[in-house]
């Protein structure tokens, strides 16, 4: 008998790839009696061919349909976001109110799906609004995110579920008015924006499914990394010894570094879901940013260099000028930040300029781009004031979470960068 599953998404064009590879995998896993109807939620912005390469998809799979519905961003216009998180998260947030199924199967685009999907479309929701798998970063740090309760107005935090993969009752939700309640909220600033509201409004009438349906790949072939009783021994063991869906949550993608744990699995996905023209683009974009990205990349151009400017008068840009020096670069001139209040100070002998100025006084210098939210608009910025691309250098500032992501083949390397960075010179 065929069944069928409503499964949403959301996209934007910077993740429309992602999302057809996501697509990919679960219809590559899926049994043979199973028929999708696939809704993506987009702006109006989305264009025309960017949808076409997910409607290609039916070219190979014929038991699925794929339906693109726009959404008014004017609702979001006030949302509260945080830096790498896009607002097409919040989309997920008035699903009861653009779909008129009674339940679905809601999916993130940073995902890869290893199993059917059926098994978990029809777990029993009576009463609950949704089903999904407990967060495997909070309640690896359950102590110290119980304090983050009181933000939430909830008792606990031990039934937090991640929003990457959730079964919804959408009947439910429109009944009891939920989704009401999601807009609402989403006009307070909360950490993991979306997440923490359904987090929120749903508490108490959340169902709970195992960890390998949404397993995050800090813990692939790492399971033991996993510290914490809210999963059971054999979920962990199901978890490691066959995934049904690896999440690449967090700031960390595959397609931004081949050197995290998992990416090279979401690279094999990709080379049969892409077409080669779009695989070799996004492939040769992350080998070039992985390069970029290296500290041994900027000391490179620093060598050059008559002048240097660092932008973003920041904590970060502050450490860069440190470890600058302490690799020998000495033609550091000024710092520059479009903050009119931080142009009134300086640091370590070197002054805050504007861009304008920093320009005039310095018109050869090398730019080494600090800022991690806005580094594409300031790039932007400085293409406009006529600065060439060769003269700008962006730095990735590399956190503590980047390191605990890595592949073993990579440690060894990313660990001589580390060093090199902080104490001058090679171990």
């Amino acid at each position: 008998m065929k069944k069928n599953l409503s499964i949403i998404m959301t996209t934007d064009k910077n993740y429309i790839l992602q999302t057809r590879v996501a697509i990919w995998s679960m219809l590559n896993s899926a049994k043979k009696n199973i028929f999708f109807n696939i809704y993506i939620l987009c702006n109006s912005q989305l264009e025309k061919a960017d949808r076409e390469s997910v409607f290609s998809l039916r070219e190979k799979w014929n038991n699925m349909i794929v339906s693109f519905i726009e959404i008014d961003e004017q609702i979001f216009q006030n949302a509260k976001s945080v830096a790498y998180i896009p607002v097409a998260s919040f989309y997920r947030l008035i699903i009861s109110s653009v779909l008129k199924e009674s339940r679905c199967l809601f999916l993130d685009g940073d995902i890869i799906v290893n199993s059917d999907l059926s098994n978990i479309y029809n777990i029993d929701l009576s009463a609950k609004y949704l089903a999904g798998v407990k967060d495997c970063r909070i309640h690896a740090n359950i102590n110290k995110e119980m304090q983050y309760c009181s933000k939430l107005n909830i008792p606990t935090i031990e039934g937090y579920v991640n929003a990457g993969v959730l079964v919804l009752n959408l009947d439910l939700i429109r009944k009891d008015g939920i989704d009401s309640k999601f807009l609402r909220e989403m006009h307070n600033y909360y950490q993991y924006m979306d997440q923490d509201i359904i987090n929120k409004c749903c508490f108490g009438k959340i169902n709970y499914l195992d960890l390998k349906y949404n397993l995050f790949n800090d813990y692939y072939k790492k399971i033991d990394l996993l510290r914490t009783d809210c999963f059971s021994e054999i979920e962990k063991k199901e978890a490691d010894e066959k995934f049904a869906i690896m999440h690449f949550a967090g700031r960390y993608k595959p397609w931004n570094s081949r050197r995290i744990r998992g990416s090279e699995l979401w690279w094999n996905y990709a080379k049969k879901a892409l077409d080669t023209e779009d695989y070799n683009e996004i492939y040769n974009k992350v080998v070039e940013t992985d390069k970029k990205s290296d500290w041994i990349y900027i000391l490179e151009k620093c060598k050059d260099a008559e002048d240097i400017i660092v932008i973003g008068f920041s904590q970060i840009g502050k450490n860069v000028v440190e470890s600058l020096r302490r690799c020998g670069v000495i033609q550091i001139k000024c710092f520059c930040d479009n903050s009119k209040e931080k142009q009134l100070y300086g640091y370590d002998n070197l002054k805050v300029y504007s861009f304008e100025r920093a320009l005039k006084r310095y018109p050869k210098a090398l730019w080494i781009n600090t800022s991690q939210k806005y580094r594409d608009e300031i790039n932007t910025q400085l293409y406009k004031m006529g600065v060439l691309q060769n003269k700008i250098v962006v730095y990735f500032n590399k956190a503590d979470s980047y390191y605990d992501l890595l592949d073993e083949q990579y440690k060894e390397y990313e660990e001589e960068q580390l060093i090199l960075m902080k104490c001058g010179k090679k171990k």
